[in-house]
């Protein structure tokens, strides 16, 4: 099989498991208001207006509005560690709670 042909099934299979995680998941935004409010206030933003308290944390309405914020991104940089962030191990439903409310807050166009 050529590269491409390797390339283009990894991605058919990368796309079958994001879709079928995204029918599994049922995201409370309320509930990751909560988590984010107690994980995540101490640096960032978590609700609309509030400024983050630490200027290089960007606010989540702000991480929201960015156009690579999708399902995908937030859950993938939630689960790898950062050097700027404190190491949190989050459960898959406290995951999925935090990315839906983020997800809440993108702009309506």
């Amino acid at each position: 099989m050529s590269m491409q042909g390797i390339v283009r099934v990894l991605l058919v299979m990368a796309a079958i498991i994001v879709l079928a995680g995204r029918e599994e998941a049922k995201a409370d935004a309320a509930r990751g208001r909560t988590l984010a409010e107690q994980w995540c206030s101490q640096c960032h933003g978590v609700r609309p207006s509030q400024p983050s308290a630490n200027s290089q944390a960007p606010a989540f309405p702000a991480i929201a509005a960015e156009p690579s914020a999708s399902d995908f991104a937030l859950r993938t940089f939630l689960r790898v560690p950062h050097p700027t962030m404190p190491n949190f191990i989050l459960q898959p439903d406290d995951v999925d709670d935090v990315v839906g409310y983020i997800l809440s807050l993108k702009p309506q166009k």
